[in-house]
């Protein structure tokens, strides 16, 4: 066995050579090795470490790497996600240069590049800044008033940020618009860290970022704001009445002698507008009625627009009406009682008062009704507009008997 196994040990091992060659071979086409592109996700750690301080850098948010490995592999790893991590808390005050090196967990897979390699990351020690606000006020005022001297609640902010970004900002600055103001202007505005260029400085922290801003408006002496009060002449058709009055402008602007704009009283007619026997809204431009010794300072005031809305009176109306029993046979006659019905009836006066008999109409349906004495509940038919609030009685009574037929008489 000693010989046999001697002189056939080349053999053996020559087989056992071909055997794994061709487990390989097998193996190389089933789960080919590759080269493929995978992504490795930065984690950025230690922020929670850096109070009092702020970063900024070129840390990316993912490298890319190319990896040889067996396909399996390859499709596990991207399968359960690749990570980096660079540790922001373990960084001092300055500027840093990061490896952003990847590894692999597999032991049969080879990183053969990858990029970036590098980023920057700079560390500065966070510092506060007290800034008294500018307020910065723009547009103008109505005709005839001029703005007072703005203030704010509160009137300073504290500007937090790195070092480097606040030995930019120059200012604070809060802007309101007062265009087209004629009464005390107060808004919410937002505030801003803003350079030597007055452009806004990013990167900053602002308590409080909001800031309540009021701005005076004061109306000249020879100046004065009127009501414009709508002179109507005449009424309504009967049954019809003036539901509301609309003008526009509903304030114009006067100007004079001092003494003469401040003896007019607080409103402004218009010329006279008609609705007498009205029956539909009344839309009209009208003409002022300028009190002497004043005039208006714009052209385009000299008429307005003037709405009144003309609406039918609502009311009630009681009518009286007969009953028609519907849907009963020929072989049937009927027996109503009451053999009359009163109705309530709600909506515009003008056309309650013009209803007819005709146009209410009480039935009673009597469809599948057998004889006997049946209680029915009238059905009040209405033109469109008109409601019938209540039917007296609600129910009426129907007897309803076989018809009798007469036979006629034969000739003697």
């Amino acid at each position: 066995m000693a010989r046999w196994l001697v002189n056939n040990l080349g053999l053996m091992v020559l087989a056992l050579l071909f055997g794994f060659g061709a487990w390989t071979l097998s193996t190389l086409q089933e789960n080919p090795i590759v080269d493929a592109t995978v992504s490795f996700r930065v984690d950025q750690l230690g922020q929670n470490r850096l109070a009092g301080y702020a970063w900024s850098g070129t840390i990316p948010d993912t490298i890319t790497a190319t990896v040889r490995a067996p396909r399996s592999t390859l499709n596990a790893l991207n399968a359960a996600g690749l990570h980096i991590s660079v540790d922001l808390g373990a960084l001092g005050v300055g500027k840093h240069i990061v490896y952003l090196t990847p590894t692999l967990p597999a032991v049969d897979a080879l990183i053969l590049s990858s990029r970036p390699l590098t980023a920057v990351v700079n560390i500065e020690r966070m510092v506060q800044t007290t800034q008294s606000l500018r307020i910065s006020v723009i547009g103008t005022p109505a005709l005839g008033f001029r703005a007072g001297t703005p203030t704010s609640i509160p009137y300073q902010v504290t500007i937090t940020g790195s070092q480097q970004v606040i030995s930019r900002v120059e200012s604070a600055n809060v802007i309101v618009s007062i265009d087209g103001a004629r009464s005390t202007v107060e808004q919410q505005v937002r505030a801003y860290a803003r350079d030597s260029q007055g452009e806004i400085v990013q990167g900053v922290q602002i308590v409080p970022d909001t800031i309540s801003v009021r701005v005076p408006m004061e109306q000249l002496s020879n100046y004065r704001d009127l009501a414009v009060l709508v002179k109507k002449q005449g009424q309504p058709a009967p049954g019809y009445a003036v539901t509301d009055v609309s003008v526009d402008p509903v304030i114009v602007t006067i100007y004079g002698p001092v003494q003469a704009v401040q003896a007019t009283k607080g409103y402004i007619e218009t010329l006279q507008v008609s609705i007498e026997g009205a029956k539909s809204d009344v839309n009209e431009l009208v003409g002022l009625n300028v009190p002497a010794g004043v005039s208006l300072v714009s052209e385009k005031q000299t008429s307005v627009n003037v709405h009144i809305r003309i609406q039918p009176l609502i009311g009630t109306r009681t009518v009286r009406r007969k009953p028609i029993l519907i849907g009963l046979t020929q072989t049937y006659s009927s027996t109503i009682s009451p053999d009359t019905v009163d109705i309530l009836l709600n909506g515009p006066l003008p056309v309650l008062n013009a209803l007819t008999d005709s146009d209410v109409v009480v039935e009673l349906d009597a469809s599948g009704l057998t004889s006997g004495v049946h209680q029915l509940t009238p059905k009040v038919r209405v033109p469109d507009g008109i409601t019938a609030q209540s039917v007296l009685p609600a129910t009426i009574q129907v007897e309803l008997a076989p018809a009798v037929t007469q036979t006629p008489r034969s000739a003697p």
